[in-house]
């Protein structure tokens, strides 16, 4: 998608607004269709905005393609997601900056979640795809726990710990960050094939000239949205996860009575740990011995005061 080529904000239904756009396609073909190029002159003002938006093309049967169905797109309802993905990800970036940082993965790449998943933890494809990063469970499994009590998958820190290794694995394969990131999206090898057919990494030459039935709109578009996030996110501020100790037990125990014992709230600690599924907050499965587990309203000193023996 060249993002000069968004016409405008739709405010009526997605379906008429393109209907209208195909209107106007064809009026600007149809009155120029025996002319080499196009007659500016002779267009109407939302022609003529139209026309702007196409970068002043002036091939009249390119208008004509563009009108024809599946070439005009709107996209419904990202304003308010996107609105609520930017106050969740203000507790988590940080945090994410940092382990990118320490395994050697630009920082800005941390916006991807963004695109995939709009920083929603309990995001689930069709596909099986899950979390903020939307890992397949393939590919969770290689670093990540993935059960039916905990799924670390839905843990925006763990999943990001595990995100940093699998684009630095890609970066080992493509050797380029722009490639490493489309290849986050349909897989490195694809990225690789598009690399050896046309004797290139240049990214750009690649969205534009690669042919292939697996790569298509999403996969044509998807550096281009990670790249507009990092600049609209960059002129955000932070907020703070909520101080937290990480301990474990040397027993396996309910989270209930973790929480009763130390007096916890519920809500704060199901957020810190959202990899825990519902088995364990509903007490059909123990918290494994020995596993971390986050905990807010309580320091680590008052913890070892208290003491904990099961």
């Amino acid at each position: 998608m060249n993002l000069k080529h968004v016409y405008r904000v739709v405010v009526e239904g997605p379906d008429r607004a393109k209907k209208e756009v195909a209107t106007l396609l064809k009026s600007i073909y149809q009155k120029n269709k025996n002319r080499k190029s196009v007659d500016v002159n002779q267009l109407t003002e939302a022609e003529r905005l139209l026309f702007d938006a196409m970068e002043a093309n002036e091939d009249p049967r390119s208008y004509d393609f563009a009108s024809q169905s599946g070439r005009i797109r709107a996209q419904q309802g990202l304003k308010d997601r996107l609105d609520q993905a930017v106050v969740v990800s203000r507790k988590y970036l940080p945090r994410m900056e940092e382990m990118f940082e320490e395994a050697g993965v630009p920082k800005e790449i941390t916006r991807l979640p963004f695109v995939e998943s709009c920083f929603v933890s309990e995001a689930c494809s069709i596909s099986g795809a899950i979390g903020i990063w939307q890992f397949m469970p393939k590919t969770a499994l290689k670093t990540l726990r993935v059960d039916q009590a905990i799924d670390e998958r839905y843990d925006p820190l763990k999943s990001t710990r595990a995100a940093a290794r699998f684009l630095k694995d890609n970066y080992r394969i493509v050797k380029n960050w722009n490639l490493a990131v489309m290849a986050y999206h349909h897989g490195s090898g694809l990225v690789s094939r598009a690399m050896k057919r046309l004797k290139t990494d240049d990214p750009y030459q690649i969205i534009r000239y690669f042919k292939d039935p697996q790569f298509k709109f999403a996969s044509r578009n998807y550096l281009f949205e990670w790249m507009a996030m990092v600049e609209v996110d960059s002129k955000q501020g932070y907020e703070k996860l909520p101080e937290f100790i990480t301990i474990s037990f040397p027993k396996k125990l309910k989270m209930s009575e973790v929480i009763q014992r130390f007096q916890l709230q519920e809500k704060e600690i199901k957020m810190l740990n959202p990899h825990f599924r519902a088995p364990i907050w509903t007490g059909k499965v123990d918290v494994p011995a020995h596993y971390p587990v986050r905990l807010s309203g309580i320091t680590l000193e008052e913890f070892r005061k208290r003491g904990y023996s099961l």
